[in-house]
Parts: structure tokens; sequence; C-alpha cells
């Protein structure tokens, strides 16, 4: 208390103002740090400790277990999560949430892996991810522009994603080569607490509420919103097969923290340029009308679906690279258009956190669901084929979200 009286009394936060935006921009930029660091080595963690026990088969078990859980807690307590965001507001939310995720950074440091651990870890971060992209994509709704200049402003949140990236999947290589995992997650912990200073230099918002069960029931069932569901279904899907079975299936082939890190680094580094661009391109298209912007979108929606089925025909190191160097450089002429689209439709909502509460809910569904059916195919031959085919047909279903336009 005599901390955050101090904070409210002191010159420096009343003198130095800056918008939500922008404030996102710093805290994502140290966020994303750690997150990297650790985010691409995760899937490995989980599925070894797995693997030491049963094998690939359990190894997978395990891994798709903790995806459930997380998502599992994220749909049943979205909507209490969005009322307490309601309640908090938008800058408390971030700093709780930037100390809920620096406590699932900590625990490894502290306990031996173990399921007990992984399925905590599934908890907490089930628990940390609404209530920070909840307060995140509102902000980034009310403050972030309008619809001309979508495209510049994702394409700047993302390049502080990239830029952190770079490096950070390498570091984090190197500090499981010589630390270890306790080395690797205790450096994210201190990362992820400075993430939370820029926040305090924002101002508060006002918030609409209208999150309930019933009015979620009637999103889910109105035609003018199928797009939007699909597209919220379509980017879950293909977000699960690109952030846990994409890295673990690299790291298998390498066998090495070390090569995986500094693949990733690479080729998040090629991806920063061509985010530059996608940003650019993006706004110029749209502000021409007519259907140029969305040409450009289901283009690179189908290249990237294209991508995605070619992972499984990679056989060597040099053929791994360039796929997802490939990938990486055409990922952001679909990312940036498909984000501009969805804060567009948020900028539009009566309540931003009541309609991104409850894109949360439809998008966790769909991480639920997906990582269950692969379960079915856990022993045949054509795993990866079928895991790299669901993401595939996850891109193609966000094609709707052009109509956002």
């Amino acid at each position: 208390m005599r901390v955050e009286h101090l904070w409210k009394r002191t010159s420096m936060r009343e003198s130095i103002k800056i918008d939500g935006v922008r404030a996102l921009y710093l805290n994502n930029l140290l966020r994303s740090m750690a997150g990297s660091m650790v985010g691409v080595f995760f899937p490995a963690y989980v599925y070894l400790w797995g693997y030491n026990i049963g094998g690939f088969g359990y190894g997978i078990k395990v891994l798709i277990l903790s995806m459930v859980i997380e998502r599992t807690i994220v749909f049943l307590m979205g909507m209490p999560l969005g009322k307490i965001v309601l309640r908090l507001g938008f800058k408390k939310s971030i700093l709780i949430s930037s100390f809920i995720l620096a406590s699932w950074f900590l625990l490894p440091v502290i306990f031996e892996r173990s399921l007990a651990l992984i399925s905590v870890l599934s908890v907490i971060s089930g628990i940390a991810i609404p209530i920070y992209w909840l307060a995140r994509m509102s902000i980034f709704s009310i403050d972030g522009g309008n619809n001309n200049d979508f495209g510049k402003e994702v394409s700047i949140i993302s390049l502080t994603d990239q830029v952190a990236s770079i490096l950070a999947p390498f570091v984090g290589g190197v500090l499981l080569v010589f630390g270890g995992f306790g080395l690797l997650f205790g450096t994210a912990t201190l990362i992820c607490i400075l993430a939370a200073i820029p926040i305090f230099f924002i101002g508060d918002y006002k918030i609409v509420d209208g999150i309930s069960l019933k009015r979620f029931v009637q999103s889910v069932k109105s035609k003018q919103e199928l797009h939007l569901h699909l597209g919220f279904i379509g980017q879950g899907v293909a977000n699960m097969v690109d952030a846990y079975f994409w890295p673990l299936y690299i790291f298998i082939f390498v066998g090495s923290f070390a090569v995986l890190g500094t693949i990733t680094s690479i080729t998040f580094a090629l991806s920063s340029v061509a985010i530059y661009f996608a940003g650019k391109i993006f706004d110029r298209r749209r502000a021409m009308g007519g259907m140029e912007d969305e040409k450009e979108f289901t283009v690179a929606t189908i290249v990237l679906a294209f991508l995605t089925m070619l992972r499984p025909i990679t056989r060597s190191l040099l053929g791994i690279f360039s796929l997802d160097a490939s990938y990486k450089m055409a990922y952001p002429f679909w990312s940036v258009d498909e984000d501009s689209y969805l804060f567009s439709a948020g900028k539009r909502a009566k309540s931003p956190l009541e309609f991104y509460t409850y894109r949360e809910l439809v998008y966790s569904a769909a991480r639920v669901v997906s990582p269950l059916l692969l379960l079915f195919f856990l022993g045949s031959g054509y795993f990866w084929w079928i895991t790299f085919g669901l993401g595939s047909l996850g891109t193609l279903l966000t094609l709707g979200m052009q109509k956002e336009s």
C-alpha cells in the first residue's frame, strides 16, 4: 500500500504519460524477450519429461495434456476473468498478469520437472493469458488509430516481437547448454518483471461491460459473425501447431537446443524485414479501396497453408532451415492483415473487452479440441502429416476475416 501511495503522489507519473499502444510496445518488447527465450524450448521441456519415461508417444501425450489443461482453464475462466479485468481496469490487469507470468517462469527454477509441475504451469498460464490478452487487445482497439493505419500499428508491435525474438532463442539455447533449464527460466523471470514498468505510465480507460453467457451464445449463433468465429477457430489451430509442434519437430530432428535456438533466431531476423514491408503494403492497399487488401490476404493465406503442409517433407538441416525461413518471411503478410481485421472488428464493437472475451473462448475451444484429435493418429506413420495438415486447414479457415476490411 505504501508503494502504491507513493507512486500515486510522485510527480514523475503525472508528467510522463504515454498512450496505451506505445506502452505496449515497450511492454511487449521485454515480455516477448522472456517468452522467446523459453517459448521455443518449452514444448521440448514438456515432451522430454514424458519421452524419458515412455518414449515418443508418451512424450506427445504429456505435451497435449499440458496444452489441453491450459486452454480448458482459459475457456472455463474466460468470462469470470473478463469480469475481473473490467473491475481492475486494463493497466492493473496487465501489471498483475506480468507477475503471474513471472511466477510461471520461476517455478521450474525452484522445483524439479514433473507431471505435477507441468500441470501447475498449465493452470497458471491458463489464468494469465486472459488477464493479459483481453486487456492488451482492448487497449489496441481503443488507442490503435483507425482502419487506414492499423497495418502500421500491427507491424510495429510485431516488430517488437521479432526484435526480441532475434537473439532471445539463441541466448536461451546458450543458457540451456551451460546452465540448464534453471538458468533459462530464472533469467526470463527477471525480464518479465521488468516488462511491467512501462504500464505504470499509461492512463485509465473507460470500459463498457456486457460479458454474459447469454450474449456469448447469441454471438456464436449469429450468422453475421460466423466469419469471425471461423477465423478465431482457424487462428487457434494454426497457432497451436506453430507454437508447439513445429519447434518440437525441429528439436527431434536436430537433437540440439543450441541448433534449434540458432535456427529460430536467424529466421526471426529474416521475418523482421518482411514485417516492415507487410504493414506498409497492407495500409496502402487498404487505402486504395476495392478488394486490393483482400487479394493480398488471400494469396498470403494460401501460401502459408501450402508451406505448412510441406513441413513433414523436410529431411535435412538445410531443408528445415529453408522451409522455416520461407514460412517466417511469408507469415507477416498473413498475420499483419489478419490482426488488422481483428482489431478493426474490436474497434467497431460496443465493448472491445466483451468482443475479445468471446474471441478468447472460441479460440481456446479450438486449442482444446484440435490437440485431442491428434491423439487418434499418434500411433500411425502419418502423425506429422495430420498435425501439419490440421495447421494448414486452420490457416485457411481465417480467410473469412477479410470481410472486416
